[in-house]
């Protein structure tokens, strides 16, 4: 395992960038072999693993999970679009926002289309609640309960510290509202969804998502503008990083499939 120590944060220049597509000029080098990437403070920033995800485990994966068919309309800042208002049926607005329809009609056509599995902690608008997906889909969840698993061993095994404060969290929220065992309780699924800069704001805080991509694609490097780094994940391989940091993709050819394992911010005030 190699270890990165970055000398530089360019956090000020990362000003602006949200909603914007990530240009090779914002890389200054590139990961794709095994690697501990820190901050100038020691901070973790990002594990790279390769290789440790099985291929019958990620095959398996992706032919669960392309069947995804919902359009990103509510992640304006990710497909890089602004969102507005959306109207009930009875003419209003909503407070909530969505992504205007002449983008979700590109996005159609290009194939892109995301799910979640899992349960999602409560909202203006909605109690704490299992995902429609996995109420109509159980076995997207329990074809690949192995798989789960190993992400989860794999992220306590490489990150103890930050695993043990995600752990504490979702243990505060009861077996009802996680992935069995593990310290996930969402997993988000992509589909050939090549993402602007963004930042994970419903995740819990202080802690790290697991992405995982499957597939035949080549690009789609994950670009961490902060850092001036990208990081070359392929299918097999598991990156573990801090997902309240802006991020986004480089373009891609092929098919792509990504599902990020992560808790929701609030999933502890579910209850029992």
């Amino acid at each position: 395992m190699k270890t990165l120590l970055l000398k530089r944060d360019y956090l000020d220049a990362t000003a602006g960038l949200e909603a914007q597509f990530p240009d090779p000029s914002h890389v200054r080098q590139t990961l794709d072999k095994d690697t501990k990437v820190f901050a100038p403070d020691g901070t973790l920033v990002a594990v790279l693993l390769c290789k440790v995800i099985p291929p019958a485990r990620h095959k398996l994966a992706c032919e669960f999970w392309k069947r995804v068919a919902e359009l990103p309309d509510n992640r304006g800042t990710a497909v890089g679009s602004p969102s507005m208002p959306r109207q009930k049926n009875d003419g209003t607005l909503s407070e909530r926002k969505g992504v205007h329809k002449f983008v979700r009609k590109i996005l159609e056509k290009r194939g892109v289309a995301q799910g979640t599995l899992g349960y999602l902690d409560a909202a203006a608008d909605r109690p704490c609640h299992r995902t429609p997906l996995s109420s109509r889909r159980p076995e997207l969840l329990d074809g690949n309960r192995p798989l789960i698993e190993l992400v989860d061993a794999l992220y306590r095994q490489h990150t103890p510290n930050i695993y043990a404060i995600q752990r504490a969290e979702v243990e505060r929220a009861g077996p009802c509202w996680r992935l069995w065992q593990t310290v996930f309780s969402t997993i988000y699924l992509a589909k050939n969804l090549r993402t602007a800069y963004h930042a994970d704001s419903g995740n819990l805080r202080g802690v790290m998502s697991a992405i995982m991509p499957m597939g035949k694609f080549a690009g789609g490097e994950l670009v961490l503008p902060r850092w001036r780094i990208a990081i070359a994940i392929k299918p097999g391989d598991l990156l573990l990083f801090d997902p309240q940091q802006l991020h986004g993709n480089l373009p891609f050819a092929g098919e792509r499939l990504s599902a990020i394992f992560y808790c929701e911010s609030h999933i502890a005030d579910c209850g029992e």
